[in-house]
């Protein structure tokens, strides 16, 4: 990509934004930061770092006669495509930083990557299967959605034998090159339908991590996914499908009550999952694509073996926080969408109290009914979605409103009793009480460590992962 003295606007100046400036400088173009915040709620010290390299900043909205007057527009992810639609219509190339970063680093670059989406479990897998081929001795490279932009490689010059790449909706509405030679798709379900049109729309962007593919790449995807005749032209690589069960067309499945992964490429391979720390089948699935994607990367089976027994996973997924007279806590404030939660509760036995609530983000909450019916003795709704959540699914078990996380959890420590599990899990994004899906996972944490000792005696428990 020829970027030398091109005007280049960057729309939004978060991580992304950032990293796509300092590339765009390195490789000689003219960099304008067009940001929605005003100038004061920017961080003061890339502030005045960029400005002193000349790096423009127009701040509190974004022009259209800058937008309409660049040669190149890099886009920051879930900026609504209203905000550069006019330079669109003009014909002016909108591209995201990892589209940027994919093309400063050269076409070599696709044969060591491994990209992967979906609407959960994105995040649990990337680390699965950055980890193996850590495992397997390889220097690895991972980052995108997963927190480190791409760009960051590009600027440090660093040669690594992988990268694997965690890839959103959002990122995927701008590729234009983008392609990796193992691309990953590991479902989809109903999720950022306040953005899309329809859950089609929303698809189709996950389905274009398959589109700049070559029939010698390889395609991952699961066996009998509902949008798969849909948009399988955009598929031209090698498929490889995987299921929960044994089926012929399967090169991966979960073998009779999720005992072991087996794996069907050149040989048979057969994984115990005796020793897996992670509760939830839908875990034993990120573990499993994560498997499939190693062995056609490269990674041995000892280090298929060492993730199994090692892997513990992260904060916010299903994580024990605690115990105290006999009443367990469980932080699953990562569950933003409703098949998140309809994931941990499927992956949780016995009595729950189950916290959900927050900013609605579109989807309906029905399908969450069976398993409360099955499993939650309480429900609790909180936030700004808890009178949307109310309409659906009061009625089924004893329900009480919470304004917010503190009274939600006031009254779980009113109606728990032993042997309870009391699961935030929210169905619902965080924005309407916090920063983020951490921030309200912390609080939640704090909150029960500081006052359930109070109210409830403790009980310490064995480790649960999650």
């Amino acid at each position: 990509m020829e970027l030398r003295n091109k005007k280049v606007v960057v729309i939004g100046f978060g991580k992304s934004g950032q990293a796509a400036a300092r590339l765009l400088l390195v490789k000689g173009a003219q960099v304008i930061v067009s940001e929605s915040r005003k100038r004061e709620e920017l961080p003061p010290a890339y502030l005045s770092s960029m400005e002193v390299t000349g790096v423009v900043f127009e701040t509190g909205g974004h022009r259209k006669e800058t937008l309409e007057k660049a040669d190149l527009i890099v886009v920051s992810p879930g900026v609504p495509q209203e905000v550069y639609l006019p330079a669109l219509k003009k014909g002016i190339p909108v591209i995201g930083e990892l589209e940027l970063a994919y093309q400063c680093l050269g076409p070599e670059a696709k044969e060591i990557m491994v990209s992967l989406t979906g609407t959960n479990g994105k995040t649990t897998t990337t680390a699965m299967i950055s980890e193996l081929f850590k495992y397997s001795g390889y220097k690895v490279f991972t980052g995108a959605n997963y927190g480190i932009p791409l760009s960051e490689l590009v600027l440090s010059f660093e040669r690594v034998d992988r990268i694997v790449l965690e890839v959103s909706s959002f990122q995927l509405e701008t590729i234009k090159k983008f392609s990796s030679k193992l691309a990953l798709l590991l479902n989809i379900t109903p999720d950022h339908l306040e953005r899309y049109t329809s859950l089609e729309e929303y698809a189709y962007f996950k389905y274009r991590i398959f589109e700049n593919q070559s029939e010698r790449d390889y395609a991952l995807l699961p066996l009998g996914e509902p949008f798969y005749e849909k948009y399988r032209s955009l598929i031209k690589a090698k498929r490889y499908f995987f299921s929960e069960k044994k089926f012929k067309e399967a090169k991966a499945y979960l073998e009779e009550e999720a005992s072991e992964i087996v794996l069907n490429l050149d040989e048979e391979e057969r994984y115990s999952l005796s020793k897996f720390k992670l509760l939830g089948w839908h875990n034993r699935m990120n573990l499993l694509s994560a498997l499939l994607t190693g062995r056609l990367m490269g990674a041995s089976r000892e280090a298929c073996i060492k993730l199994i027994e090692e892997f513990k996973g992260f904060s916010h997924r299903l994580e024990y926080v605690g115990s105290f007279g006999g009443v367990t806590f469980i932080n699953d404030s990562k569950a933003t969408n409703v098949d998140a939660t309809l994931q941990a509760l499927r992956g949780i036995p016995g009595s729950l109290i189950l916290i959900l609530g927050g900013r609605h983000k579109g989807a309906s909450y029905a399908p969450l009914i069976p398993l409360i019916q099955e499993k939650v003795r309480v429900l609790i709704l909180m936030g700004e979605a808890r009178f949307i959540m109310k309409e659906e699914l009061s009625g089924y078990v004893e329900t009480y409103l919470a304004e917010d996380l503190v009274q939600a959890l006031a009254i779980s420590f009113q109606v728990a009793k032993p042997g309870d599990i009391v699961l935030l899990s929210p169905a619902c994004s965080s924005f309407d009480q916090f920063r983020d899906y951490q921030e309200r996972g912390e609080v939640f944490k704090e909150l029960v460590r500081e006052y359930a000792p109070k109210y409830l005696k403790e009980n310490p428990m064995k480790e649960i992962y999650h």
